[in-house]
């Protein structure tokens, strides 16, 4: 049986000694390098795998959101544009629909005007039977007989036959005939004036209407009355028309003083 002593050499002690003071050695670099190391890094090494799978997932939405919303961004200001040129263009259509409300009335005026012109009786210039008219041309001379296009008539007159009057002639404005009345309230000075801005605002939708003032009970203005209308269907629908139109409309009969007109 061995003994003890044989058991131990010096050997062994030494190798276990120089053992003890590694793992002591590497004990303290450790407790001293663990101050350098980022948080991050422990996190790191602690997060499990599907935690940092989460987070990378989180990263990659994050940015897919910030570039959906540049993508936006720049949709909603190519939109801005397009509704500001769009604004642009109606503005422009509005200006001349406007004009040509303002301008259509004047020019069926004026036709009228010159349609109501009486026709004089002229004649027209005699042919006479045989006149020969030569001029020179290029390679000769040319020689046209003139003759009445029917024999025996050396001339041809025109009849002047007056203008029929108006489709509707001009009722009186005694109540008799269905109207409209626009507006609110007017003096009599500014009833003229209110009249010119009605026709620039509704165009073609009060042409050939006449007005008058009428009294309004509870004022001491004068309410301005057009007509007079065919009945009083046409007169609620014109009604309804202006009223879309921005005009206060409302039927009533045609009665009143009648206003002087600017054109």
């Amino acid at each position: 049986m061995a003994k003890a002593a044989d058991q131990f050499r010096p050997a062994d002690v030494t190798m276990w000694g120089i053992t003890a003071l590694g793992i002591w050695a590497v004990a303290i670099l450790g407790a001293n390098l663990s101050g350098l190391i980022p948080p991050s890094v422990y996190g790191a090494l602690h997060a499990s795998r599907l935690e940092g799978s989460t987070i990378n997932q989180l990263r990659t939405q994050v940015a897919a959101l910030e570039e959906e919303t540049s993508k936006m961004k720049r949709e909603s200001t190519q939109l801005q544009q397009r509704f500001t040129m769009s604004e642009d263009a109606a503005g422009a259509v509005t200006k001349r629909v406007g004009a040509l409300e303002v301008s259509v009335p004047k020019l069926i005026e004026t036709a009228q005007a010159k349609a109501a012109t009486r026709i004089d009786t002229t004649t027209t210039g005699s042919i006479s039977a045989g006149k020969t008219v030569t001029f020179e041309t290029e390679g000769g001379t040319v020689a046209v007989q003139q003759r009445p296009l029917t024999p025996g008539s050396g001339e041809v007159k025109l009849k002047a036959v007056p203008l029929a009057a108006s489709t509707m002639p001009l009722a009186i404005p005694d109540g008799s005939s269905p109207g409209i009345a626009l507006g609110f309230p007017v003096r009599p000075d500014t009833a003229e004036a209110q009249w010119q801005e009605m026709l620039a605002q509704v165009g073609t939708m009060l042409t050939g209407l006449t007005p008058v003032l009428a009294d309004r009970e509870g004022t001491d203005g004068k309410l301005i009355v057009a007509g007079p209308m065919i009945d009083r269907a046409s007169a609620i629908e014109l009604c309804a028309r202006l009223d879309r139109a921005g005009v206060p409309c409302e039927p009533t009969s045609y009665a009143g003083q009648p206003i002087p007109l600017l054109n």
